[in-house]
């Protein structure tokens, strides 16, 4: 029965003499680094998480994207308030960092305080970009906000938050 497994050329086996042990063990393990890092990589790992949830969204994900839509255009508008509960009460709160970024602009105390507790709830969910704009505003949020109840729970909410 013939030998199947693949059978070194010259140039390798000399390439292999030439080297010394730790430069083998260097590429051994950075080659089990390198299967394994599709893995653990923190930034794949959350775009994969963001398709499955895009899957189970099912068909409610075009008449979301729809009311996500109208929000976006009615924002800083009247009946940006009345669409936005709206949106919360049908879909619950989104996980896109620019519409909880609308969110925390309204002057809802209400609507502001689901918003901070969703963040705090779902921060690792965020990419880097997406937590940084969220903690710039709720410091932003802190200072200009009028009633201190909100900015009591911005400031609670701050310290809790692993930065």
């Amino acid at each position: 029965m013939a030998d199947d497994r693949k059978k070194l050329s010259w140039r390798e086996i000399d390439k292999l003499k030439d080297q010394s042990g730790l430069a083998k063990l260097r590429k051994k393990r950075e080659k089990i680094e390198r299967a394994e890092s599709p893995l653990l990589d923190e930034t794949k790992k959350r775009s994969y998480l963001k398709e499955l949830e895009k899957l189970f969204q099912g068909k409610n994900s075009k008449e979301m994207e729809e009311a996500l839509k109208k929000l976006h255009q009615s924002a800083g508008k009247r009946d940006f308030k009345k669409l936005a509960l709206e949106f919360i009460e049908k879909f619950g709160l989104p996980t896109d960092a620019l519409t909880l970024l609308l969110f925390l602009d309204s002057k809802e105390k209400e609507l502001i305080l689901k918003t901070i507790q969703f963040i705090k709830e779902n921060f690792s969910l965020f990419s880097k970009e997406d937590l940084e704009a969220l903690i710039t505003k709720l410091k932003t949020l802190r200072y200009t906000v009028a009633d201190p109840a909100v900015s009591f729970k911005v400031e609670k909410v701050l310290k809790e938050l692993p930065l």
